[in-house]
């Protein structure tokens, strides 16, 4: 068992740290590190619906460690880092120095808010090729306003000490030197702790994936309407007709179901009236009959309907459900299909 035990304080006022939690399995042995030095710890999780992070089991990290909770919701300021990222991408859209830069700066601006002393991270030196090297996280300490006051306790003794440690704020001695992509040290450490309830390494952000660059890309070149439009993103099949109208086809019930919940007010939903075949979601303001038809054929292209003869299609806009009206599918050729698939 590694002995966490806060050495006595240089200081009088309680000490304040933010730390960003993720739900996973390195936030956590963070925030635990520095919990057991008596420091009072806020939790911070940035909500990205197609991230790499998990709400749920961040919360619940949280309320095993016995520390404070907040959920900060990314927005369209992200999207614009997202579209010209300062420091560029990865090995598709993933600007992974900036998305830290702007998440960290965030954390910055909730710890001057409380009168916190710093924030901290569960970031293991060497573990991420962009963003976890040294001259990375050097870059991203001073770009987030948190020069010195930035502090990683599974590699801090790898590290400059910060000034909190300097300060007597934190004991370095506490704290970890970690570092590469093994995960074995963090899992014997969890069992140390008994922690059980983390999220296993996986994919990783959605940027990181081409097929979901793609249509990022496509959504930042062609224009957004607001920040929760991109939660459809990571659903159905995505085509662009137009350079003002894209339509967007559910692979299944629950993928149907959530297009309809996350559409934007202006789209137009467009399905079978018996609904024996996927939901289409279309977007764009004011689109022709030529259009509709299109967004019609595509419902019968995939369906089972796709050799017969043109169906009839309901759709409606999504202000107003009671709205319905009806066209015949246009018959569309598979390669123009193809053609138009993102």
């Amino acid at each position: 068992m590694i002995d966490t035990t806060r050495d006595t304080l240089k200081t009088s006022k309680p000490v304040k740290a933010v730390g960003l939690l993720s739900g996973g399995l390195d936030s956590a042995l963070a925030a635990r590190i520095i919990r057991d030095l008596d420091i009072e710890v806020y939790g911070v999780y940035f909500s990205m619906p197609w991230g790499c992070c998990d709400k749920e089991k961040a919360g619940t990290a949280a309320r095993q460690l016995g520390i404070k909770f907040i959920v900060l919701q990314l927005d369209e300021r992200y999207l614009e880092m997202v579209k010209k990222p300062k420091h560029g991408y990865g090995a598709a859209l993933n600007p992974c120095v900036d998305c830290r830069i702007h998440m960290f700066s965030r954390a910055a601006q909730y710890m001057r808010h409380i009168g916190g002393d710093f924030v901290f991270t569960g970031e293991v030196l060497g573990q991420r090729p962009m963003s976890q090297m040294r001259q990375s996280m050097k870059k991203i300490e001073i770009g987030a306003g948190l020069e010195g006051r930035l502090v990683r306790p599974l590699c801090a003794q790898l590290l400059e000490p910060t000034v909190p440690e300097n300060e007597g704020l934190v004991c370095r001695d506490r704290l970890l030197r970690m570092s590469g992509r093994s995960r074995r040290p963090q899992m014997d450490l969890a069992e140390n702790y008994q922690i059980t309830e983390y999220n296993q390494p996986a994919g990783g952000c959605l940027l990181t994936s081409h097929d979901f660059a793609k249509r990022m890309r496509d959504t930042l070149d062609h224009g957004y309407r607001n920040f929760r439009e991109t939660i459809a993103l990571k659903w159905g099949r995505h085509f662009r007709i137009t350079k003002e109208f894209k339509a967007i086809a559910g692979r299944d019930e629950a993928e149907n179901s959530a297009l309809q919940h996350y559409a934007h007010p202006n789209d137009i939903i467009l399905e079978f009236p018996d609904k024996l075949g996927p939901t289409v979601v279309l977007k764009g303001d004011h689109p022709t009959r030529e259009i509709l038809a299109t967004a019609a054929g595509l419902i019968q292209h995939f369906s089972k309907f796709k050799d017969q003869p043109p169906r009839t299609v309901h759709y409606w806009p999504v202000s107003d459900r009671n709205r319905i009206q009806s066209i015949d599918a246009a018959k569309l050729d598979p390669a123009y299909v193809q053609q138009i698939y993102i």
